[in-house]
């Protein structure tokens, strides 16, 4: 501190006569009207280069320039204090102060440096500048020198600072948004949390309604069964008694027999022969309402597990078909949603992708990842109003309850699970078809195939072959199996739901139109994963949704 204070006098003494507009030494010094000194070269260039009327560079105070004038003691003091700076240079380094020591000096005089050379772009101390060297050369004080340079990087600083705090708002704004993000998914979780467990209690209490139900009816039944056994119990040893007497009189002599033969039937008397049905028509009836309950749930369960697959896990995409891979019976429509078999060789030119002599077509898209969904409506021409009116009178598919089968299914733990085959009055009849062989024709199928399958020759539509896909015919939906097909569903339904889940290995059909699960493949894909159409009837039309 006594060190900094030592020096602090000549340090404040040079600040003072220093030219603001130079910023070096003041060389023949001048005042102007509002008192401030400069170099009287420098503020004579001022004058020249400024227009009328003048300002003082530091105050903005207007001068004239008559009123310039010398300041002669100025001149004196600054000659005073540069020749005490000389001196300070000129001290011995060690006799300096630490301060001053531990600055960077003249590798030639040990001086302390304080000017630039501009022409030779050199620093000097006192002593070179007054060298014949640089005499003559243009040299300017290091603060000064330095003054374009501190510009250029305290604009550049300015524009760092800047970008600097971009980012940093942006950062924030970001990190704002996360967290909004973030706090709604965590309102998301009790949102599902909260819908689940709504569900769950919903079924917990259908689940108790039907049990109870199922134990009313058994308590009622085994009820029924104890009084039916006791009745026929108590019945059985009435006429055990009967029986024996009678045996006994049958047994005595005929002296004893024929004294009162009148009298015998009449102390024997046969009752009404009794008889009760196990079963009471009133539990009949509420075991065959139970039955219906149970059908009505199997079915809403198939449609709820339809529907999520279709909501929740995939994208809907739009497929077009790809003509260049259709049979020639096969007519695709413009717009590439549509397709009906025409019984007649449409194209003329053969591609190598197209399939021959099946009457198939694959779709414009094929899939390598990611969970997709679309629709396949089947259009029949006598599909009508009579058709209509007859599905009341469905045909007899098998009306059963739930077994493990289903349930299998619906919680994805059985591989091809198939939904059992009955219909109800919603679901369209279509015209009964002749039977070939005890097998039922198909007219189309609908699914997905590779892109390597083989398009040539008469084909195995089977996921060993590469192709996934269900069988429709006018008996109903069946699966491509060998040695024949299964058959899963009794009734066609018009509208096809295809969920391709690629990374998953599966393919999930649903019934579009209600929504009920009807079967899934599970495989391991490999390469691209193509939708794939078959037609063989001259009165379909298949139809890609959306």
């Amino acid at each position: 501190m006594a060190t900094m204070a030592a020096t602090s006098p000549l340090r404040n003494l040079e600040d003072e006569v220093l030219c603001s507009i130079c910023l070096d030494y003041l060389r023949d010094p001048v005042t102007i009207d509002c008192g401030h000194v400069f170099c009287y070269h420098c503020i004579i260039k001022v004058c020249e280069s400024a227009r009328q009327p003048l300002y003082c560079s530091l105050c903005k105070t207007a001068f004239k320039k008559e009123n310039i004038r010398h300041v002669w003691q100025m001149a004196s003091l600054v000659e005073n204090i540069w020749r005490m700076k000389v001196d300070e240079e000129r001290q011995p380094r060690e006799e300096r102060p630490s301060e001053q020591r531990a600055e960077k000096l003249c590798g030639q005089h040990l001086e302390k440096l304080h000017y630039y050379c501009k022409d030779d772009q050199q620093i000097l101390c006192v002593m070179c500048r007054e060298s014949r060297e640089h005499r003559h050369h243009a040299a300017v004080l290091l603060e000064k020198a330095a003054q374009p340079y501190r510009g250029k990087i305290l604009n550049h600083l300015k524009i760092l600072k800047g970008d600097r705090d971009r980012i940093q708002n942006f950062q924030s704004t970001g990190e704002d948004e996360i967290q909004a993000l973030l706090a709604k998914f965590q309102s998301h979780k009790q949102d599902i949390a909260s819908v689940f467990e709504q569900g769950h209690q919903f079924l917990r209490e259908r689940e108790q309604y039907l049990l109870e139900w199922l134990e009313g009816m058994e308590q009622e039944l085994t009820e029924g069964k104890n009084s039916h056994v006791t009745r026929g119990s108590e019945e059985v040893v009435r006429l055990g008694t009967l029986i024996s007497e009678l045996e006994k009189k049958a047994q005595q002599p005929a002296l004893e027999l024929l004294q009162d033969p009148s009298d015998i039937i009449s102390r024997y008397p046969r009752k009404k022969f009794w008889i009760e049905k196990p079963i009471s028509p009133a539990i009949k009836k509420r075991t065959e309402e139970f039955s219906d309950k149970l059908l009505s749930l199997e079915k809403g369960l198939r449609g709820f597990h339809g529907k999520l697959i279709r909501d929740l896990e995939y994208k809907t995409m739009r497929i077009i078909l790809n003509s260049q891979t259709a049979n020639g019976y096969l007519s695709v429509s413009p717009n590439g949603k549509s397709m009906i078999f025409t019984g007649l060789w449409m194209n003329k030119h053969q591609h190598g992708q197209r399939f021959d002599p099946e009457p198939g077509v694959l779709g414009s898209k094929g899939f390598t990842w990611g969970k997709v969904y679309w629709e396949v409506k089947v259009d029949r021409i006598w599909w009508g109003a009579e058709e209509e009116e007859e599905a009341v009178k469905y045909r007899g598919g098998t009306r059963g309850v739930f077994g493990s089968s289903y349930l299998g299914g619906f919680i994805g733990i059985t591989d091809g699970y198939s939904s059992p085959g009955y219909r109800d009055e919603s679901e369209e009849l279509e015209e009964e078809w002749s039977q070939e062989n005890g097998i039922w024709p198909k007219f189309c199928l609908v699914g997905v195939a590779r892109e390597s399958v083989v398009r040539r020759g008469f084909l195995n539509f089977t996921p060993e072959e590469g192709f996934w896909t269900l069988q429709l015919s006018s008996a109903g939906v069946y699966i491509c199996t060998s040695p024949e097909p299964l058959q899963i569903l009794s009734y066609c339904p018009r509208q096809i739901g295809v969920a391709l889940d690629y990374d998953g290995g599966k393919v999930t059909f649903t019934n579009a139109r209600t929504e009920e699960f009807i079967y899934e493949f599970s495989s391991s894909f490999t390469g691209r994963i193509f939708p794939f159409l078959w037609l063989n009837c001259m009165r379909s039309r298949l139809t890609l949704r959306p």
